[in-house]
């Protein structure tokens, strides 16, 4: 008898003492939406408007191109029935010039553009970041979980705006 109260005993302060630990893990615990906070970041919107006007040129005539060509092909199947066969194939290999002069600006347009992209990610994720450690350490978080990974989390543990509020500071 006197074995089985020790035993309990014992058990009942390991389980104290768990319980205790995880509540204060608790309080630890940040949970964060940082694609929320990328899509407000005036950092990310300033970086998305620069790459618009950068590539806004280049993109218009891209545009245009594209749109002369359906036109030219809708013109084709519309005045085919009227057109010689030596007429249609004369305005099919213009057709089939301009495509490859369109796919040859095209392509190392989007290239670069994708390119440019990566480069501004990477200056805004590293902003983020800079932010995240910076509410961790004021807020003494011990893990920080992102949103998506995360089935149920309470608005306190949430620090995304905290995080919004820094990286808005920065520059």
């Amino acid at each position: 008898m006197k074995q089985l109260f020790k035993t309990l005993f014992a058990t009942a302060l390991i389980t104290s003492a768990l319980i205790s630990s995880v509540a204060q893990a608790q309080q630890k615990i940040g949970v964060i939406n940082r694609e929320a906070i990328v899509q407000q970041m005036p950092q990310a919107i300033a970086s998305q408007q620069a790459l618009q006007i950068e590539f806004k040129d280049e993109g218009a005539k891209i545009d245009a191109m594209r749109q002369q060509m359906a036109a030219d092909l809708e013109k084709l199947r519309k005045d085919a029935p009227t057109m010689s066969e030596a007429q249609i194939q004369a305005e099919q290999a213009r057709l089939q010039g301009v495509n490859t002069e369109y796919e040859a600006l095209a392509k190392p347009l989007q290239e670069k553009l994708q390119q440019r992209r990566q480069e501004e990610n990477v200056k805004v994720l590293n902003l983020l970041n800079q932010a995240i450690q910076a509410v961790i350490d004021e807020e003494g978080l011990e893990l920080v979980l992102d949103r998506q990974a995360v089935v149920f989390a309470t608005p306190a543990h949430d620090i995304s705006e905290k995080v919004l509020k820094k990286v808005s500071q920065m520059k």
